[in-house]
């Protein structure tokens, strides 16, 4: 199983310690935070005055698009913003009209929804990390394959690929690759970004084919916004290496059973970003006399790596 790699630049996706809290404020952005003007208008504007004129035509342009099924755990670099498409529809003139500088080339750093600066004409804005030209911002933008989201950690922007294993994606039917045809969400910042990709499952129904075979585990790759679901024979997962969060229908996260030690943990990165951890224990009830606390598993940002939890005195 692929190893989860992190690096110190992890930092800039989740150095807003507030971020959590500011998304439920109203001067945030309310229960929806997006990067985008969902209105729609036909005004023109001059000099500070605003006229409608419909003979002006209008021009589309959808914002940041998420989606993925739901999943129980489940996904390169493949994700939306909030699950939602809308359109920009919102015209204006005269001098200094767009926000950005025109023409910029893809993984520029970009602001307007319209994609105005963007040579490209595509600008993937994720609320608060910000936005960058790139090739696409759905998958509809792209053929065969799906639309890769942009990299905040590395500043690149969003790319068309051909649907192969890890590759970015909103559903299965941009996946291409027969061995890995399920787009699973890999990981998740709720309200801000959710990365997809094509893997070999989404959710443990999809490892059928072999019997041995029963679980849908996360490989990560953080540090490219990469990675993808596997399925995995129970108990086969070391500890310090992704498991799968999502609930089993009994309080407990499905990928206990994938766990060597049978326990799944969630690594908490500033009360963002939530990781599935394979460790000793999940409570101080799991753990022995002599050991009787169990330690939360976690990201280490400066030694880029996952720690698993631990029995400790």
């Amino acid at each position: 199983m692929t190893r989860f790699k992190l690096s110190p630049c992890l930092t800039s996706l989740v150095s807003i310690a507030s971020i959590a809290s500011c998304l439920a404020l109203p001067a945030c952005g309310g229960e929806k935070v997006t990067g985008a003007d969902e209105s729609s208008s036909s005004s023109t504007s001059t000099a500070g005055t605003t006229t409608d004129d419909p003979t002006i035509p209008t021009s589309s342009d959808p914002t940041t698009p998420m989606t993925t099924g739901d999943s129980e755990g489940s996904g390169t670099g493949g994700a939306t913003s909030d699950g939602t498409t809308t359109g920009n529809t919102s015209v204006t003139t005269g001098e200094g009209a767009c926000m950005d500088p025109e023409g910029q080339a893809n993984d520029a750093v970009c602001g307007d929804a319209s994609g105005c600066g963007c040579a490209s004409g595509k600008c993937f804005l994720v609320p608060i990390l910000g936005g960058w030209c790139g090739e696409c911002l759905a998958d509809l933008d792209c053929s065969p394959g799906g639309c890769t989201v942009p990299n905040p950690i590395e500043g690149i922007g969003a790319t068309c690929n051909m649907g192969g294993p890890g590759a970015g994606c909103e559903t299965n039917e941009v996946c291409t690759d027969q061995a890995n045809a399920s787009c699973g969400t890999l990981l998740e910042v709720m309200g801000i970004i959710k990365v997809a990709t094509c893997g070999e499952c989404a959710t443990n129904a999809d490892c059928i084919t072999d019997p041995l075979l029963s679980n849908c585990a996360p490989t990560y790759d953080v540090m490219n916004f990469t990675g993808k679901n596997v399925c995995v024979a129970d108990a086969s997962t070391i500890n310090g290496e992704g498991c799968n969060l999502a609930e089993d229908g009994q309080g407990d996260p499905v990928g206990n059973k994938a766990c060597m030690s049978g326990f799944c943990g969630e690594a908490n990165v500033m009360g963002l970003l939530k990781v599935g951890i394979c460790g000793e224990c999940n409570s101080n009830a799991d753990c022995p006399v002599d050991k009787p606390t169990c330690t939360d598993p976690l990201v280490d940002l400066d030694a880029a790596a996952l720690v698993a939890s631990v029995c400790t005195k």
